[in-house]
């Protein structure tokens, strides 16, 4: 990455465009003590770009962290009750399901798209999920998946990342879906694994109406079938909610991470370089007070 970008800044430079060729690149040997300079600008744009992006992804992950406290409740406490009333886990008995891959708008964050997409592939190669539908939440799903499955992609959310997500947004996002029957549902997310790493995880949800016929759901006669209905409904969408939260805090520590490493890589470039610069500088110096000591004796010689 580092190095598309030194040499997008370098093909500004006219007099270079003029001089192109197909040999081999030069090397800081070969390149003159002005073209060196350049590059060492260009590293020193590169590099406050990269420390502006990280400093920028920091803060945004900081709050993300500090809204995820608040939602994990949700998150973990939606599972535990299914988990325990439930008692269910029919994914690889249901044909077509509905699958969300969480992502966003936005790259520069290592390989995590990546991962949550192949993923995505991998449930939509098998025999049974042909015709599955898949909502790409965010554009780099979309464009990861639009080539190959194009056809399976239900609808894509576009303007995701560049906030934290809402519940309202999930809640949204969720109701667009109602057109869709489904009975079996996935949500493929970046799970937090430890500060600064992350894996791919992925929630079952099942139909609302599918649910209210489970047996350990059907047997709690205390609670009523339109509360139970409700609860179901709000216990999705919080499913959806938290998974995009949790995926966005693991984009930004990606970012955070990504940005660092770029910025050490141009320092070291930037050290090599600076350091052939003045040992250019130096013998180009040493050779014109050469010519000139050669030259003073030549004259006084006459």
């Amino acid at each position: 990455m580092i190095s598309f970008l030194c040499l997008s800044f370098l093909s500004l430079d006219p007099r270079r465009s003029r001089s192109f060729s197909c040999g081999p690149p030069k090397t800081s040997y070969q390149m003159s003590l002005r073209a060196i300079q350049k590059t060492i600008q260009s590293y020193g744009n590169i590099n406050k770009i990269t420390s502006s992006l990280k400093l920028v992804s920091a803060a945004k992950m900081a709050k993300t962290e500090r809204l995820l406290k608040d939602v994990r409740p949700f998150g973990y406490g939606t599972l535990s009750f299914y988990k325990h009333y439930t008692h269910i886990n029919m994914l690889d008995h249901i044909e077509n399901h509905l699958i969300f891959a969480i992502t966003s708008d936005r790259g520069l964050c290592g390989g995590i798209h990546v991962a949550v997409v192949k993923k995505v592939k991998q449930e939509l190669d098998r025999s049974d999920q042909q015709f599955a539908k898949v909502v790409c939440v965010g554009k780099k799903s979309e464009e990861l998946l639009a080539k190959s499955y194009k056809s399976n992609i239900l609808f894509t959310v576009f303007k995701i990342g560049k906030n934290n997500a809402t519940f309202l947004e999930a809640s949204k996002i969720f109701n667009e879906c109602n057109y869709a029957e489904f009975i079996a549902c996935q949500i493929f997310y970046n799970r937090v694994v430890t500060k600064g790493t992350s894996q791919v995880d992925w929630i079952s949800i099942y139909n609302t109406d599918f649910l209210l016929t489970v047996a350990h759901i059907a047997s709690l006669e205390e609670v009523e079938e339109e509360t139970m209905k409700s609860y179901i409904e709000f216990s999705t969408v919080s499913l959806l909610f938290f998974a995009m939260v949790e995926n966005a805090f693991c984009e930004h520590s990606a970012r955070m991470i990504a940005m660092d490493a770029a910025s050490k890589n141009v320092k070291k470039l930037n050290e090599k370089l600076s350091l052939e610069y003045n040992r250019k500088r130096q013998f180009k110096i040493t050779s014109d007070l050469i010519d000139i000591v050669s030259g003073s004796q030549v004259i006084t010689e006459k």
